[in-house]
């Protein structure tokens, strides 16, 4: 499957990434790392203003209430579900329709290569990449296990390109 995402590789942005991704070993990287930049930006906006937005329309007494630390939280864990949400609808959706995929064999699905499985992972680490931004700029809130939550998890889908 070609990669579906909307947007379609950066060429300046590919030619700036691919000598830090040769020398990491990460070739697929370059070709997946503007939606990795897309989905934190796309995380940022749900986190604010969308976020904080819907939670005074749909719960606006218990938004209200909270603290500016609980607000942060709330507005966080609403974009893990809408993280959530999107990468797992969006795996379902390669799952059944990616032909490429479906003729692999099961060490090929471990070890090969597809666009559609890719920009599940760029859009995956592009949470991640929000999320310890987010995490780092409110230590004092989230603490230290989620920011190397956010460090491993960003390194783990990123080792995968």
């Amino acid at each position: 499957m070609k990669d579906p995402f909307f947007v379609k590789p950066i060429p300046w942005l590919v030619q700036l990434a691919q000598p830090l991704c040769d020398r990491a070993g990460l070739p697929a990287l370059p070709l997946h790392i503007h939606e990795m930049l897309l989905g934190a930006l796309f995380y940022s906006v749900i986190f604010y203003p969308i976020s904080p937005i819907l939670s005074r329309i749909l719960a606006p007494k218990h938004y209200a209430r909270l603290s500016r630390n609980r607000r942060l939280n709330w507005d966080a864990h609403v974009v893990s579900m809408v993280q959530s949400l999107l990468i797992n609808g969006l795996a379902i959706w390669v799952l059944m329709t990616d032909e490429e995929r479906a003729a692999m064999t099961w060490e090929e699905r471990i070890w090969g290569y597809t666009g559609g499985t890719s920009m599940i992972q760029g859009l995956a680490a592009g949470y991640f990449i929000w999320d310890l931004v987010v995490t780092s700029m409110n230590l004092h809130v989230f603490g230290l296990g989620t920011l190397a939550h956010a460090v491993a998890a960003l390194l783990v889908f990123s080792f995968g390109f």
